[in-house]
């Protein structure tokens, strides 16, 4: 590793998630830490906690990331931080794909987070405490984390996602438009 940039961030040389450098906040290493520490007793616990911490946040930005890469768009950098990551993306060229992008992150979590909890409620499948552990702390950690992504909260990604509300109601009122055009277009032919 590299020394900590003048924000307090260390690029983990060598590893690229989703071909985008990642950076660790000396906050998220520091709680990583913590969390190792906390359950020295149990090693293979606390692997999985700081596993699960960094995966649910990792999670999300790979979401972005992926998402911005299937609409063109090139995600160079992901930022892990204390409480939350950032997927640093090149600017969309339109708010329809800017919108996509932030949906990413959420979709990303809701799919791995949905099949998990599911999982915690079979019964047998919590037998074994350190899948257990994993399942519900990454399961319940995802879901919690994208539905609180979703809040309309400026530098939360709901900020951004709700505007397709407004987005699909203009594409619903163009096709119908569209439609009703053609609709008349054709009768006027018979």
């Amino acid at each position: 590793m590299k020394p900590f940039d003048a924000h307090g961030y260390v690029q983990v040389q060598g590893l690229r998630v989703f071909h985008a450098r990642l950076h660790l906040h000396w906050t998220a290493l520091g709680l990583a830490a913590c969390l190792l520490v906390g359950r020295i007793r149990r090693p293979a616990e606390a692997l999985a906690a700081v596993g699960c911490y960094f995966g649910v946040i990792l999670l999300h930005e790979i979401g972005h990331a992926v998402m911005a890469r299937r609409l063109g768009y090139r995600a160079p950098v992901i930022r892990l931080s204390f409480m939350h990551g950032v997927c640093e993306i090149d600017a969309p060229a339109s708010r329809r794909d800017e919108i996509f992008i932030a949906w990413g992150g959420v979709l990303a979590q809701v799919a791995v987070a949905i099949p998990l909890v599911a999982l915690a409620q079979v019964r047998g499948a919590m037998a074994q405490p350190f899948v257990a552990l994993v399942i519900v702390s990454f399961g319940n950690a995802s879901l919690l984390l994208a539905l609180l992504n979703l809040l309309p909260i400026p530098g939360l990604d709901g900020a951004t996602t709700w505007r397709i509300v407004p987005l699909l109601w203009r594409d619903w009122r163009v096709r119908g438009t569209a439609r009703k055009a053609a609709q008349d277009l054709l009768r006027r032919l018979r």
